[in-house]
């Protein structure tokens, strides 16, 4: 996983130093930076892998794709303000049990818990909009009303910043208007998060020389986790076992590769050997 800073960030990053907030500044940088693992893992989980992510004022921008199904989009969307939540949950309560503790934990706490909220928001492309798009079925048209609300509620928070300077300015207000009207916008391929069965796992190194590994796996395990044994620097060798671990049938990578092309990671192994078998 790759992480960059966006010009923005770092615009937001200079205010906070500015204004003195070095330890505001800190707590949304780890809090973001635990946010797109949360989204990493959970996508590693499913047999996904991730693109270049680039670390925005609220959390990073991740596009939508057709390379996976709704279910796991949701899962992989969900985690990372879920997580940022429970941070935050986790933190109160420490409050009541070690009350010392306050002073030192209150802006990251903010921090987790503004970017739990923000990203649930139904605004593209925070996480909540990935939540809509994977719900309906007409997608491509969803998108577009969401990038349209993403512009007008960008706008509105813009100029609700500037107005601010007149009373009590929130600078953070008119940088997140900014933020969505760009992301509204703009559209950045390279932090979209990809299918691991097309980043070509199954290609082989063989200058290099390759060993051969044997692994046992049960028949139920679904074809996502098939693919975190998957090297360039080996060739992998599936036994399929029963629930009693006896030996099913053998299964080659080559014969792997076409099961994650057609099928769905989540389908086991069995099922999807059924399928093509017919």
């Amino acid at each position: 996983m790759k992480i960059k800073l966006h010009p923005l960030f770092c615009l937001l990053a200079g205010v906070f130093l500015v204004l003195g907030k070095f330890e505001l500044l800190c707590g949304y940088l780890v809090s973001i930076v635990a946010h797109e693992v949360a989204h990493n893992r959970m996508a590693k989980l499913r047999g996904y892998g991730m693109g270049v992510i680039t670390i925005m004022p609220y959390g990073g921008s991740l596009e939508s794709g057709d390379d996976y199904n709704d279910g796991d989009n949701i899962l992989i969307a969900l985690s990372a303000p879920l997580f940022n939540l429970a941070v935050a949950t986790f933190i109160v309560a420490l409050w009541w049990l070690i009350p010392d503790v306050y002073n030192y934990t209150l802006d990251i706490c903010f921090a987790n818990l503004s970017l739990g909220f923000v990203n649930l928001l139904p605004l593209y492309p925070l996480d909540g909009s990935r939540v809509i798009v994977s719900l309906v079925k007409k997608k491509l048209r969803a998108v577009k009303i969401l990038k349209w609300l993403t512009l007008i509620s960008g706008g509105i928070m813009f100029v609700g910043g500037i107005v601010s300077a007149f009373f009590t300015f929130n600078i953070t207000l008119p940088i997140f208007g900014l933020f969505l009207i760009l992301s509204g916008i703009f559209t950045s391929k390279g932090q979209s998060y990809y299918h691991l069965a097309n980043s070509r796992p199954f290609v082989k190194d063989y200058t290099q020389g390759l060993k051969e590994e044997v692994v046992y796996i049960s028949g139920d395990s679904p074809l996502f986790k098939f693919l975190r044994y998957l090297g360039k620097d080996k060739i992998c060798k599936f036994i399929i076992t029963d629930g009693n671990g006896g030996r099913v049938c053998e299964v080659e990578e080559r014969t792997l590769e076409k099961l994650c092309m057609t099928h769905e990671l989540n389908v086991s192994i069995i099922d999807a050997l059924q399928d093509f078998s017919k």
